[in-house]
């Protein structure tokens, strides 16, 4: 499995491109908003010359989904995310109003995820983990076999979520870092929604939000 990072739109938020052994490949986060982001999408996929088999939220804040209804025209492949994020997803319009985005919504779910449940990818096993805190229906990705964790905007190198925000709170936020993120192995790799990948433990020693955790 290969992981591929796009930085893309105002808010700098990486979308993920990951390649499996067999031409596959699955989106995390496509928050693609010019044309010239859709067209470096389309090169990297070209270039790896895989099939998109889905497209995975961790959650549904406007800048984590500005590419889901050109991704999922484009390609014509499934869309999943946590029930629990329905809220938000359906209310995303409104903040592209609020932060002056130009955004056309994507269609529902294809089928939403639970907590627990396991996926694969191209045979790949993908752990689903409900981390809320940021969102309600937060998800996060975990690879077990490539100690991988896609955490969304829950925990960044150097910092955590938002919990400022509608629907946030900071309380559900550190429960869900203690138990859910930190209790993985200190060497699991962190792909954060923004900024630089980094590790559980690199995080558990220098970051200044988690010292009370």
């Amino acid at each position: 499995m290969r992981v591929h990072r796009l930085t893309v739109n105002p808010y700098q938020e990486n979308t993920y491109l990951l390649v499996g052994e067999a031409a596959q490949a699955w989106v995390i986060d496509p928050g693609f908003s010019t044309e010239e982001e859709r067209q470096r999408f389309i090169a990297l996929l070209h270039q790896t010359g895989a099939q998109l088999q889905g497209v995975y939220l961790t959650h549904a804040h406007i800048d984590h989904i500005l590419g889901v209804a050109w991704i999922i025209q484009t390609y014509r492949i499934p869309l999943y995310y946590s029930e629990a994020e329905e809220v938000v997803y359906k209310h995303a319009g409104e903040w592209a109003l609020l932060m002056g985005l130009s955004y056309n919504p994507g269609p529902l779910a294809t089928r939403y995820l639970e907590e627990g449940e396991e996926l694969s990818w191209g045979g790949e096993r993908v752990q689903v983990l409900h981390v809320p805190g940021h969102s309600p229906g937060h998800l996060a990705y975990y690879l077990p076999q490539q100690k991988w964790l896609f955490s969304g905007d829950v925990l960044f190198q150097g910092s955590i979520g938002n919990y400022e925000l509608p629907l946030a709170d900071y309380d559900t936020l550190m429960h869900t870092l203690h138990h859910k993120v930190l209790s993985l192995d200190d060497d699991v790799a962190v792909w954060p929604g923004h900024g630089e990948p980094t590790t559980i433990g690199q995080e558990k020693h220098t970051n200044p939000f988690l010292r009370r955790v």
